[in-house]
């Protein structure tokens, strides 16, 4: 995960440079259209991925995290007064947490339940018919495995097959959203109010 901060850390001072400059819902549809690109790369991930195909969407994500939380608590934190800035600064927390922790476990639980989905569609294929199948199982078997035993192994390999489909449907799906996201962030009004707002979302 180190490579997400390497262009984060590069373009991060340009982007707070420029937050009080432009207009930071432009900004954070860079984020979100960047965000939504890594996600497509994932979601063509499979269980033979190199180290490269891994690392590179790590590499980029940290560009796309460069545009997405400064011009975001530039559009939360416009138009207030420093007085309201620590009131506005706890809702912001506590709405990204919460939000955070209902996100994990949707996720988590439509993680599981793709994979139970994909797992017995591959089943479906596993039978005396399929030359593929019974030549895997005889290999196994030549190597001294039992037959329950190389039935075992033949399940776990379609175990990580369907739980590995079931993350890249989930990374599609996070793509996804990020592009309908773009129209939320738009929706906000963002008002200039000197640069105590703009400040205040840098540093946090």
């Amino acid at each position: 995960m180190a490579p997400v901060g390497l262009l984060a850390i590069v373009m991060s001072p340009w982007v707070g440079k420029n937050v009080a400059r432009l207009d930071p819902r432009k900004l954070a549809t860079v984020a979100f259209i960047g965000f939504a690109f890594v996600l497509w790369m994932r979601s063509n991930f499979n269980t033979n991925a190199t180290l490269w195909v891994i690392l590179l969407p790590t590499l980029l994500q940290g560009a796309a995290m460069a545009f997405f939380f400064i011009p975001l608590q530039a559009i939360v934190f416009s138009g207030l007064t420093p007085e309201e800035l620590p009131s506005a600064s706890g809702m912001s927390n506590f709405v990204r947490i919460s939000a955070g922790a209902f996100g994990t476990s949707i996720f988590t639980t439509w993680w599981d339940s793709r994979a139970s989905l994909h797992h017995a569609q591959l089943t479906e294929s596993l039978h005396r018919g399929n030359d593929a199948a019974m030549q895997a199982l005889s290999r196994l078997g030549a190597t001294g495995l039992s037959p329950e035993q190389s039935q075992a192994v033949l399940n776990r390999m379609v175990d990580q097959q369907a739980y590995t489909m079931a993350a890249t449907d989930l990374f599609y799906l996070s793509a996804l959203l990020f592009l309908g996201l773009i129209a939320l962030v738009w929706l906000a009004q963002p008002r200039r109010s000197g640069t105590a707002a703009v400040d205040g979302g840098g540093a946090h």
